[in-house]
């Protein structure tokens, strides 16, 4: 009995090991190219301008939203107010489109902690990995300024 629950031990350990060390071998492939992609971009969408964050969104994105959907979008979270400062990047996961989708390329997603005029806010931002070149596919805000 003693042997067994070192063996499952072990196989917990190294399981639990495992699955760290491939999400850290993830984040170092990706840190060093999405993080300044991320600087750039996300002060642009951080404008609340459909034009200038059109610019930004891959075609595939923009295939999915509608002009009006668009402008209703970032009219709310314009609620957030002026990006102050970027703080913290993570590295979230690494997938590939989503079941409806015809999406080949990889889709990195990173977790952002921001600092807006308004207050903390934490961004969720999918890009799409073109072979090194970045395009945004998808971004998520999370704010108390939007709850007011």
């Amino acid at each position: 009995m003693k042997k067994f629950i070192i063996y499952v031990i072990f196989v917990f350990v190294v399981g639990f090991s495992a699955y760290f060390y491939y999400g850290y071998y993830q984040s170092s492939q990706y840190d060093s190219t999405v993080v300044p992609y991320i600087r750039e971009v996300l002060p642009k969408i951080s404008t609340w301008d459909p034009e200038i964050v059109k610019q930004c969104l891959a075609p595939e994105a923009l295939r999915r939203v509608s002009e009006e959907n668009l402008v209703n979008i970032l009219a709310a979270l314009a609620d957030i107010g002026e990006l102050q400062s970027i703080e913290e990047m993570k590295f979230k996961k690494k997938s590939t489109g989503g079941e409806n989708d015809m999406l080949q390329d990889p889709v990195i997603t990173y977790t952002v902690k921001a600092q807006y005029s308004t207050g903390a806010a934490t961004v969720t931002i999918s890009l799409l990995d073109k072979g090194g070149v970045y395009e945004t596919y998808h971004f998520n805000f999370e704010s108390k300024a939007l709850f007011q």
